[in-house]
């Protein structure tokens, strides 16, 4: 499953965009930041193949964004 979430723009004006994908049972497996190359080409190919994806996004702040950006599975 894809998630899309949303923060405010940094101070910069730069978007805090990106997707968290989670296995069918809901564990965290991978953030892919969104920036200016949609996620990249990996991200790309897995959004193609992946089958769930949250429709509309959560909006969340800057703070819970930069920790889960940190998080590795």
């Amino acid at each position: 499953m894809l998630i899309k979430v949303n923060a405010e723009n940094t101070t910069n004006g730069n978007p805090r965009r990106g997707w968290i994908h989670l296995s069918s049972g809901g564990r965290f497996l991978k953030f892919y930041d969104e920036g200016y190359d949609e996620g990249g080409k990996e991200f790309q190919e897995l959004r193609k193949k992946e089958s769930e994806e949250l429709n509309f996004p959560l909006n969340i702040t800057p703070k819970e964004y930069k920790r889960i950006k940190g998080l590795v599975a």
